[in-house]
Formats: structure tokens, sequence, C-alpha cells
């Protein structure tokens, strides 16, 4: 009865129930004024609501009060009862059930919501995240539990991230360090850079990266990193690769490694995106050495290109690189613009190969 007086109030008042509480066994006697003080300070989520009216109930011998929130009410987050001095007071919301709730359903939605909360996300946006229309008007039969299991799963596939589990990966190449290889060892050098690769590619929290890097190694490598995490248990995957490259990579200085970064420039007859990828190797080992911040890395590379690719090159002008270093694009967006042009004009030159050997044919032809 509640619940309809709730609704049947907030219909003749026009405004939405969605956003009203409905609070009974109000006595008679208790001052009008100092009911809406003590609903605000009974919890923060009612601190700013407004009482809009009260009501006698006969059935009850008591008042029943109605408040408004300025958004809609998240029924866990209202108290059922409120106590006072004379007894405690019910509160009625739209998602309060005519029968008790069983705890484990309860337990549940408390869950649910403290997960939604770190996501940014509230019970009230789950009609959106399941694609529904929230001014549509909802069936009174209750949906199916195959139809809450794939709605369900239809939320949680959009405010979680995909399990690292989940997500497709060739495994890194074995690395030991040790004097004698293990059977399908490579040197150092192609190893760190495969793996620098790789690990940019896989779209998986830091912690999971370094797990998948430790899977790898073996011997005095492995050693170098267990050595690492006793003095700093969450250390970074960065760390962990500049570790193992001061440990088995050459020798050089952060100064000799920037040195022949500025010095690679584009070979005759060698492609603009096989420069690109050529100058990459040596960024990154430039990174790694501590000599380019890596918040610096999208801009040194577009200037290094600019600088290191033959002058006039059509890339170079239609892509309008030199303009676009106050706003350097990523490496990814970079390489995929140059093979789209290489692309457009290798498509170009052949066309206008065909049109010159017709033209040719034509001319003998009279």
């Amino acid at each position: 009865m509640a619940l309809h007086l709730l609704e049947d109030w907030c219909k003749g008042m026009n405004i939405n129930p969605r956003n009203c509480i409905l609070v009974t066994g109000v006595p008679e006697a208790f001052d009008e004024g100092a009911i809406e003080p003590i609903l605000r300070v009974s919890t923060e989520y009612l601190s700013k609501c407004k009482m809009r009216g009260r009501m006698f109930v006969r059935e009850e011998g008591a008042f029943a009060v109605l408040c408004e929130l300025p958004s809609a009410v998240e029924p866990l987050q209202v108290p059922g009862t409120i106590a006072v001095e004379d007894g405690e007071w019910t509160v009625i919301t739209t998602g309060s059930q005519p029968s008790p709730v069983p705890a484990s359903d309860v337990a549940f939605l408390k869950k649910m919501s403290a997960f939604l909360g770190k996501e940014g996300k509230t019970l009230a946006d789950m009609p959106g995240l399941l694609g529904l229309d929230p001014g549509v008007p909802q069936r009174e039969s209750a949906p199916s539990p195959d139809e809450w299991v794939k709605a369900l799963g239809q939320a949680l596939e959009k405010v979680m991230p995909p399990h690292p589990e989940s997500s497709p990966y060739r495994k890194l190449r074995l690395f030991s360090g040790g004097p004698t290889p293990i059977p399908g060892e490579e040197a150092f050098e192609p190893w760190l850079e495969h793996t620098t690769e790789m690990l940019q590619e896989w779209a998986v929290p830091d912690a999971e990266k370094r797990r998948r890097l430790v899977e790898c190694l073996r011997g005095p490598a492995l050693d170098v990193i267990r050595t690492l995490k006793l003095s700093n248990p969450g250390v970074k995957v960065k760390d962990c690769l500049e570790a193992l490259d001061h440990a088995f990579g050459r020798t050089e200085g952060s100064d000799d490694v920037y040195c022949k970064f500025l010095n690679a420039r584009q070979q005759k007859g060698e492609k603009v995106s096989a420069y690109i990828q050529r100058l990459e190797k040596l960024l990154q080992r430039a990174i790694m050495r501590g000599a380019v911040a890596v918040g610096q890395m999208d801009r040194t590379r577009l200037a290094q290109i600019v600088r290191g690719i033959q002058y006039q090159n059509p890339i170079l002008l239609h892509l309008r690189l030199r303009e676009r270093q106050d706003n350097p694009p990523s490496y990814s967006q970079l390489i995929k613009e140059v093979r789209e042009e290489e692309e457009r004009q290798a498509a170009g030159e052949v066309w206008e190969e065909e049109v010159t050997i017709l033209i040719a044919n034509e001319t003998r032809r009279d």
C-alpha cells in the first residue's frame, strides 16, 4: 500500500516518483518543521532531500511524508528505517520490495553498486548500459534468469576491461643471459627489440606485462628481475627492461646512443616507412638509456624524421610533417599515415606507367 501511495501522490503532484521517498510512521503530534531536518542529518545521502508534503494515514494512525531528491533515488543508499526519539520511521522508495529481499540478493546488489562506483557508474546507469530506454514503461512480468544473465553480461562488457588471460598474445621468446645459451635462445639485442615491441602492443595492465616478461626469463636474467623486485615489488616493465639492458646489453653511454639516433638518415633507395622503423629502434634504446624522456618521445621522433628524410621527399610534403612538430602524432599513427601514402604514390606510379605504355602503343600504330 505504501508503495502505491508514493506513486499516486507523485502522480497527483506531477513529479517523478523515482526521485522521491515516502516516510511513514511519523506520529501525529510530531512537529512538522522538524521532519525535514531529521531526515537530512540521518544520512549523507538524504542531506539534500526536500519535504513536499505530508498526509495522515488512517490505517496506521500516523502521518506519511513525501520528500524529493535532486536526482533518481538509489534504494541501496537509503536506509530502510530512521531511528527517532519516540521510535522509528519507515522509508519507502520505488525500488522497495513488497516482500523481504533475500540476504544473498542484497549482498550481490551492494557488491554491484560498489563495483559500478569504481568504474564511475551507478545503478541508475544500468538501463543505459543494457541498451534500454528509460522512458519506456517496464513490463509487469519479471525477466527470466537467462535474460538477467545476458543483460548483466552486456553491462559488464561495457564497464569492465578485458581480462588479461582473454587477450590473445604470443609468448615472448626465451632469454637467460647465461654463458651457455638454452635451446631456442637468441642474442640479447634482437630479443630486447622483439620483447619491447610485443609489450607495447599488449593492452593489459603493467603488472600483467611484468608477469609475462618474467615467464620468458631464465638463469641470470631471471635473477636480475628477482633482485629488482626485492627492492621494489611493483617495479614497472620499463625499469625491468632497462635493468636487463644494463646487465646484458652493449656498454653504450646515453650520449653515444643519442648520437647514433641523431645521425640516423634515410638511405638511398630506403622507403620512408623502413627508415622510421629503423629509427624507432634507436629511439627506444635512447629512452631506455635515459637520453630521451618518454614525454618527449613523439616530438623527438618527428624532429629527427624531418631532419633525416631526404630533402623534398613527397611524403614529407604531402603529410605536412614539418608543420606538425608542435603537435606530433604517435608512432602508430605516423607509420600508418606514411605506409598509406607510400601505397597511394605507388599506385599512381603504376597508373602513369600504364598510360605511358598505352600512348607508346598508339603512336606505333599510327
